[in-house]
């Protein structure tokens, strides 16, 4: 299998996954499973953005990093936004967008970690 079909096969189930994920959340709203499904959504969305990355060059991954910081950021923060405001009426709802607002951050963080072993080394 070329390496482009094989980029384009991962990034399609990554879309595929992710698209399941938002109509699971959608699903469960009022459930707390229903905001970690939307942050693993989230991620698959940030690792659909980052698989062509090394095909793309750097100037793209540098982009998709960005992309990635700025949601993760919007959306860390709507997730606290949602902890804070069912804090004591939800507390599992609470812990469950904790949850995902931690894993939007593990996102970022692994998304900075992977576009800078892509970065040239000086030697």
């Amino acid at each position: 299998m070329p390496i482009v079909s094989r980029k384009l096969a991962i990034l399609s189930a990554l879309v595929v996954i992710s698209i399941g994920l938002a109509v699971a959340f959608i699903a469960l709203w009022p459930r707390p499973a229903s905001l970690i499904f939307a942050g693993i959504a989230l991620l698959c969305d940030f690792g659909a953005l980052l698989v062509p990355s090394k095909a793309a060059g750097r100037e793209y991954a540098l982009k998709a990093r960005k992309a990635i910081f700025l949601a993760a950021g919007c959306f860390g923060v709507a997730f606290l936004g949602l902890a804070w405001k069912y804090r004591a009426t939800a507390p599992a709802l609470c812990m469950a967008s904790l949850i995902a607002a931690a894993l939007l951050c593990f996102g970022a963080l692994g998304a900075f970690f992977i576009v800078r072993s892509m970065e040239p080394r000086n030697k």
